[in-house]
């Protein structure tokens, strides 16, 4: 029986604990990597199984999964770039690909796969991971170069119990400006129209189950956000218009 591979994951925030959790819950053995307190929170809750805070220490790994913000996760690839060894097999979950799969290439990075989850919710951080997260999913895979890597990657995804979905960057990023991005914006818009007016904002706490469900993605956290949408910035504005 062929040895699972050792897992990385860079970032313990809602996506990356609960990938940790799902792949622990499946036997593999994953090395989380974050902030001190983070890394500490998850071995309490043994997510994860061994802990580190710096990113280099995730090239001793089979695979590692980057689970940063789009921005920190270019700034760590470029990272690992300078430590992978041959076969490393590198992912990520970010929600935008076209530059981070752009980059791995311009690096030579041939066990690069892209990998976007569609799964979350609008809490974050550690607290809010959950091993049943992808549970029925669908995880967009852009294959890499290496055949090898996407059939790792695709193995890990069905371990969370998602569906790997193959697609290519460019597709992928115009469709998320539609279903996921340009959604973020409206909700935003919505509640800040309605806190806006002088009566509406008066009877916020009335508003029934329609108001709530279209504005829930406006408590998701900003300054992610705000990083997804510049990084997505010519799809968003396509779909805006």
């Amino acid at each position: 029986m062929a040895r699972r591979p050792r897992i990385a994951i860079v970032g313990l925030g809602l996506v990356g604990g609960s990938l940790a959790r799902a792949l622990v819950t499946g036997g593999y053995r994953v090395t989380g990597i974050d902030w001190p307190l983070v890394v500490r929170r998850a071995r309490r809750g043994r997510a994860i199984t061994d802990g580190a805070t710096r990113a280099e220490a995730a090239a001793a790994a089979d695979v590692v999964v980057l689970a940063a913000p789009p921005a920190t996760n270019l700034r760590l690839l470029r990272r690992l770039a300078k430590v992978a060894r041959p076969g490393l097999v590198i992912t990520d979950v970010s929600s935008v690909k076209g530059e981070i799969v752009r980059e791995a290439a311009r690096l030579g990075l041939r066990g690069f796969v892209g990998g976007h989850p569609m799964a979350g919710t609008e809490k974050r951080g550690f607290a809010a991971s959950s091993a049943g997260l992808f549970r029925g999913a669908a995880w967009w895979i852009v294959p890499g170069r290496d055949r090898r890597a996407t059939r790792v990657v695709r193995s890990l995804v069905r371990a969370t119990g998602a569906r790997p979905i193959p697609v290519d960057a460019a597709t992928h990023d115009r469709a998320m400006a539609f279903l996921s991005h340009v959604p973020q914006v409206v909700a935003w818009a919505l509640l800040e129209a309605a806190r806006g007016d002088a009566v509406a904002r008066l009877h916020l706490r009335r508003a029934g189950t329609g108001f709530r469900d279209m504005t829930r993605l406006a408590r998701s956290p900003r300054p992610l956000w705000n990083d997804i949408l510049d990084a997505n910035r010519v799809e968003v504005r396509r779909a805006l218009g």
